[in-house]
């Protein structure tokens, strides 16, 4: 049964590396969307190829118009405000919305079976948490629509620093972006990259070397293409993958219990060599505090080396009992038959038998 599909394509690189430009180029190729319009165009001509819809969400579009149209970018020699800084965050929250509802819009639609759409998301993107937001969005798209089928790819375009900064100095007022915070941004970008922790996600992607202005074409518009149909032949699944914070949450818990389980180990360390020394005083009270003073170093030596959680009942028994019978570690003292093994014997079967291990 012929069923809608829709195509995720997120551009992601610094301020100047052409996103924008290259976006509009592949919207312009796929669906004969030309111009400035940054807001998504439907044309019902004979498409070049199997994108029914193309729209294009652009983050600085926006944020300008979650800031009155006063635009949040940085005009040259001003500073960024509070009110800039606001709409910042709040266009990552309805540019999501936007995703959201155009999916929406073309999942719910009866006009046409088996109608694929293409969003383009256009913005730096520079994190990899960033671009996760995106991919979280549509899988939690899916959740709701378990039957969408959506896939989610990148086109990273990649440009050297001073290319980018020249071309940042051509643009004039709200375009133009302060010198240090590209420069910054340059040290942070995480290049999209499946093999990173918790970046499955990024499983489909391109890089797209722009150090030129004259690169969508031929082979570039080819790589696009064949990154989108790759991904629609895998699309996402609603299974979520943990989120960074998830992620965080479950290691501390896990660390926890790590901490929580290492302190009842030690607890049953020291309650085994008590019965230990208690059963060396009950043989030869003269030897308690000698017995005493071998359940310390133990203690110690166990701590130092860390190794709490794999020392065994019976490794601590072997210790304690080759110190007290002057004999080597690896000797068998079971063997020996004295009043003192005996009563080491005695006291561990009794300890075993008090405190067992689930």
């Amino acid at each position: 049964m012929p069923q809608n599909k829709a195509s995720i394509l997120l551009f992601c690189g610094l301020p100047g590396s052409g996103k924008s430009t290259i976006a509009r180029d592949v919207a312009h190729i796929y669906n004969k969307c030309g111009g400035d319009d940054r807001v998504g165009v439907e044309d019902d001509e004979s498409m070049m190829t199997q994108m029914d819809r193309v729209v294009i969400i652009d983050y600085d579009v926006i944020a300008e118009q979650e800031s009155n149209g006063a635009g949040y970018g940085i005009s040259s020699g001003s500073q960024f405000t509070s009110d800039d800084l606001e709409a910042w965050r709040k266009s990552r929250i309805t540019a999501l919305g936007v995703l959201k509802n155009t999916l929406s819009d073309h999942f719910s639609s009866t006009k046409k079976d088996d109608a694929t759409l293409l969003v383009i998301m256009d913005d730096n993107f520079h994190l990899r948490s960033m671009r996760r937001e995106v991919y979280r969005a549509c899988q939690d798209f899916i959740v709701t629509a378990p039957d969408a089928i959506i896939s989610f790819s990148i086109a990273y375009i990649s440009a050297p620093l001073n290319v980018c900064l020249g071309r940042n100095d051509l643009r004039e007022g709200k375009q133009h972006i302060p010198s240090h915070v590209i420069t910054r941004m340059d040290a942070t970008i995480e290049p999209p990259d499946e093999s990173k922790p918790y970046a499955s996600f990024e499983q489909f992607h391109l890089t797209i070397n722009n150090a030129t202005d004259n690169v969508i074409g031929g082979k570039t518009f080819r790589d696009i293409e064949q990154c989108i149909n790759e991904s629609l032949q895998s699309p996402i699944q609603a299974k979520k993958e943990c989120s960074v914070e998830e992620i965080a949450k479950t290691e501390q818990e896990k660390e926890r219990q790590r901490l929580e389980t290492l302190k009842c180990k030690s607890q049953r360390i020291d309650l085994l060599l008590r019965r230990l020394v208690g059963a060396v005083g009950r043989v030869d009270k003269k030897r308690s505090k000698e017995a005493n003073e071998t359940r310390k170093d133990i203690i110690e030596r166990v701590r130092i080396e860390n190794n709490v959680g794999s020392t065994s009942d019976e490794g601590i028994v072997q210790q304690f009992a080759s110190i007290m019978l002057g004999i080597e570690a690896s000797d068998d003292w079971q063997v020996m038959n004295t009043p003192l093994t005996s009563a080491i014997q005695s006291s561990f079967q009794e300890f075993l038998s008090h405190n067992r291990v689930d």
